[in-house]
């Protein structure tokens, strides 16, 4: 369910740069910060299963 949900954010954020709502720079830090999340969600599900 996160990664859904981030892929939605990553999406949407894609089209407020592309319709000019979001400058380069705005993008470009919120979009590291969308890796970021993601990096630490896919660590949270390998410990996850590696648990089971």
């Amino acid at each position: 369910m996160s990664l859904g949900s981030l892929t939605k954010l990553q999406n949407l954020l894609l089209i407020a740069r592309d319709i000019g709502y979001l400058l380069k720079e705005e993008f470009i830090g919120l979009a590291e910060q969308i890796i970021e999340v993601s990096k630490l969600i896919y660590g949270l599900i390998r410990s996850l299963k590696s648990r089971n």
